[in-house]
């Protein structure tokens, strides 16, 4: 990527900042599916590769869905939990369900395909390997 500024990069950062303001706003008020936004996020250049992690606690492997490209990883996660109890007097039943989703934008170009995760402790950890220059499909054209 060149220096230029991404209008598109600065909108999600924009969005992200009114859903944490909205979120606020909204945490007195009790919804069985609210969509939470604030997931806390690294991203760390590692030469060669960029590693994401994000925390997730609370949920398992397969609740979680990764997305990426060659500028953005999308990462989601839901997951649902039941409590029934019965007494001969009255039923009562209370659901939970979480989900969260984050779009990241990548400081740097991707190799989408060579993307890996793994998840331990509710801390996921996403290694995508960087293109190289000559791979982001631009080239050197020679002028005669």
């Amino acid at each position: 990527m060149d220096g230029r500024s991404n209008p598109f990069r600065e909108l999600d950062e924009l969005i992200q900042r009114m859903n944490q303001q909205f979120g606020e706003f909204s945490g007195s008020f009790e919804t069985e599916s609210m969509l939470a936004t604030d997931v806390s996020a690294d991203v760390a250049d590692q030469g060669d590769q960029l590693v994401v992690t994000v925390d997730l606690p609370g949920y398992s492997q397969d609740d979680i869905d990764l997305t990426v490209d060659r500028e953005m990883l999308t990462i989601s996660a839901e997951y649902e939990e039941s409590e029934a109890e019965e007494t001969a007097q009255y039923h009562r039943q209370e659901r939970r369900r979480e989900s969260v989703r984050r779009q990241i934008p990548l400081p740097e170009e991707i190799k989408a395909q060579e993307a890996s995760a793994s998840y331990n402790n509710g801390v996921l950890t996403v290694t995508l390997p960087k293109l190289e220059p000559e791979e982001s499909g631009g080239y050197q054209i020679d002028v005669e």
